[in-house]
């Protein structure tokens, strides 16, 4: 891996799902970018959130800066909760990992109760295609059908403060319930410990050619 892409449906997506792999990647002089396909807008009344593109823009800048990545800007987001595959976007996409030349792209779980998750991976698997490793990342913790099942883990024990430092550039509308910040670190726990190490996160292989 030299060049690594992470692709979000939404700001917050990248960290809550890898931020301390991306760190560590980082830290190993690894060139690691970001992208993120909606403005991630929401406006939830029922659970009382109100998500601002602008501010979170701000947010995921600090976000990356915390991890030590690179934030690719969308020029044209989609409106958040209206993501769908297209041959357009799909280009866009390819045409960043073509530009940056990027062999490892990680990508929203496929099976996701979240409509623009399982949009943006459709998106960015096909857009990937070409790439030499492809993984799967989870960043919420909705009751699936057909569960999140990683089978690839990295060790983020050395990473993960700054994995905390990252989510807490993000104001409190993305923390749903007040806890989904907390749930993910906690479940870094609990794969550490089923790895016997801290913290580890979990990806779902699609391919990798080399390490």
């Amino acid at each position: 891996m030299k060049n690594i892409l992470i692709i979000g449906a939404h700001f917050d997506d990248a960290e809550l799902g890898a931020g301390g792999t991306l760190a560590k990647l980082v830290s190993q002089g690894k060139k690691v970018y970001k992208y993120t396909l909606t403005d991630n807008e929401t406006k939830f009344e029922q659970r009382n959130v109100n998500v601002e593109y602008s501010e979170s823009k701000k947010q995921s800048a600090l976000a990356a800066k915390a991890l030590g990545i690179i934030e690719i800007e969308n020029p044209n987001p989609v409106p958040c909760s209206t993501l769908m595959y297209g041959m357009e976007i799909m280009q866009q996409v390819e045409s960043i990992i073509f530009e940056y030349d990027i062999d490892t792209v990680f990508i929203h779980f496929d099976a996701d109760m979240n409509q623009d998750h399982v949009e943006a991976s459709r998106i960015c698997l096909t857009a990937a295609r070409h790439c030499r490793n492809i993984l799967e990342f989870q960043s919420n913790g909705y009751v699936l059908d057909n569960e999140f099942t990683p089978t690839y883990f990295v060790d983020v024990s050395d990473f993960i403060e700054q994995k905390k430092q990252a989510l807490a550039c993000y104001g409190s509308e993305h923390d749903r319930l007040n806890r989904l910040f907390t749930t993910a670190i906690e479940r870094n726990h609990i794969r550490g410990y089923a790895n016997e190490v801290e913290y580890a996160e979990g990806f779902r292989l699609i391919k990798m050619l080399e390490l």
